[in-house]
């Protein structure tokens, strides 16, 4: 995998045991990303996606605050532009953007992410497009688009319905009110709360449990349910089937069969 600069990065990544580590790095900014960091999340994504050592990604932040969105700092440059190169500017933006949004949502290994005080704005990408969301007491989640007149990006008009319905997401869109870490997870932004001090740790616990996971099923299993939402029964039944007849002749299905009978835990091929 390509290695960031020497100088400070706007985030850091760690490989170990099959997880990679996906930290922010800016938390003297609310770890709000600038602009030129895009392209570099896009490459981490796209060589994650290939990279055969990589079986799970996790997302945490450094400091107090998950993630504060966009970098306001960074627009407020474009002020003095005219509209022209205002247009040209965000047009450029949002298409470096829109090619992050599809390499993080486009993985087909399991993401993890790990929420503590503000996930605002772009930030809410990530617990929003990962499979498992932990977050402690301090989380909460703000659609903050509307605090800078600006309209929804980064994909969070796609996947914000699709985890918690068109009527509240538009309630949360509308309104950009603050939602806490109770309420996000009766609405399902979350998929559980943990204490704040075992909140690293579980995440790191969860995320090594999956790396020694049958690797074919995980994905499999995950692209199943994704696209389950644009598909009817009968033809998800007949998925589930051709999926398992796959699995049968895994040799992860040999082990997990044979582990079982001799109670012990089994050693998946496929995560080894």
């Amino acid at each position: 995998m390509s290695k960031l600069p020497d100088e400070k990065p706007p985030f850091i990544v760690e490989l170990a045991g099959g997880v990679l580590t996906l930290s922010f790095n800016r938390p003297e900014h609310r770890n709000a990303m600038p602009s030129h960091a895009v392209p570099q999340l896009e490459r981490l994504f796209r060589e994650t996606a290939t990279d055969p050592d990589v079986r799970v990604l996790l997302i945490r932040a450094e400091g107090p605050n998950f993630g504060g969105g966009g970098d306001v700092q960074g627009m407020q440059l474009s002020l003095a532009k005219s509209s022209e190169g205002r247009r040209e500017e965000y047009q450029a933006r949002l298409e470096r953007g829109r090619s992050m949004v599809r390499a993080f949502c486009e993985l087909e290994i399991p993401v993890v992410v790990a929420c503590r005080g503000s996930v605002a704005g772009l930030a809410m990408l990530y617990p929003l497009g990962a499979d498992v969301v932990l977050a402690d007491e301090s989380a909460f989640f703000l659609c903050a688009h509307q605090q800078v007149g600006l309209t929804p990006d980064g994909g969070i008009s796609y996947l914000l319905p699709r985890v918690v319905g068109v009527k509240k997401a538009l309630d949360l869109i509308l309104t950009a009110r603050r939602v806490g870490a109770e309420e996000a997870l009766a609405i399902g932004l979350l998929s559980r709360l943990v204490p704040a001090p075992d909140l690293e740790s579980e995440a790191l616990k969860q995320a090594q449990r999956l790396a020694q996971a049958p690797q074919r099923v995980l994905r499999a299993a995950k692209a199943m349910v994704k696209q389950s939402l644009d598909t009817d029964l009968d033809s998800q039944l007949c998925k589930e089937r051709d999926l398992v007849v796959q699995c049968v002749t895994d040799p992860d299905f040999d082990e997990g069969v044979n582990a079982f009978l001799e109670k012990r835990r089994p050693r998946f091929p496929s995560a080894s």
